[in-house]
């Protein structure tokens, strides 16, 4: 080989591997800057869901904390005659009245969680509201019962204190599925 296509055949090969460690390196770097994107939007969502989730959670176990005080005081006012029966039936008015002047708050939560989703959350989120809705025309009939001037049947009562540890159970199953999302790494795949 003479020296003439030596230098042609040198230069063509050096001319080759710069051009092509360059598109290395540029495959490289669109690749490590889509696995950064990825990870800064699974954080964006993951804080945007952690902040619905905790608002959410807080609104329900306000309201599920006032209908047992309101439970309380019926069950009390069930048990009692005159004046003490007054107070803690007004007692447990107030009490349900709190809970339904913070229901649009529930509602408001509520909406956020299913917003930020994923879809098992919001059903989750479902059961809770539908838990505490019950709960809440539990109290609501047995309060109507007694400030109309009748007994409460003990089976009502008995009922409240189930739709109490159902609201519950609701509870936590919600903060256990949150849980799992919020631990999702989110790059690979979104809990559903």
């Amino acid at each position: 080989m003479d020296a003439g296509l030596a230098a042609v055949l040198g230069a063509t090969v050096g001319a080759v591997g710069t051009g092509g460690a360059g598109i290395v390196a540029a495959l490289l770097a669109r690749a490590q800057g889509r696995s950064q994107l990825s990870a800064e939007y699974a954080r964006f969502i993951r804080d945007q869901r952690k902040a619905a989730y905790a608002a959410y959670t807080e609104a329900t176990l306000k309201e599920r904390e006032r209908l047992n005080t309101a439970s309380t005081h019926l069950q009390m006012a069930a048990h009692a005659e005159g004046d003490d029966r007054a107070q803690e039936i007004e007692a447990a008015r107030r009490e349900y009245r709190a809970v339904q002047e913070e229901w649009g708050v529930v509602e408001r939560r509520y909406a956020e969680v299913a917003v930020a989703g994923p879809p098992a959350i919001t059903l989750a989120a479902v059961q809770v509201s539908g838990a505490l809705n019950a709960y809440e025309n539990g109290v609501l009939e047995c309060l109507q019962t007694l400030a109309g001037g009748q007994s409460c049947p003990p089976g009502d009562l008995a009922r409240l204190g189930e739709m109490h540890r159902a609201s519950y159970d609701a509870y936590l199953a919600f903060l256990s599925r949150a849980s799992e999302v919020l631990g999702a790494d989110g790059i690979r795949r979104l809990p559903e």
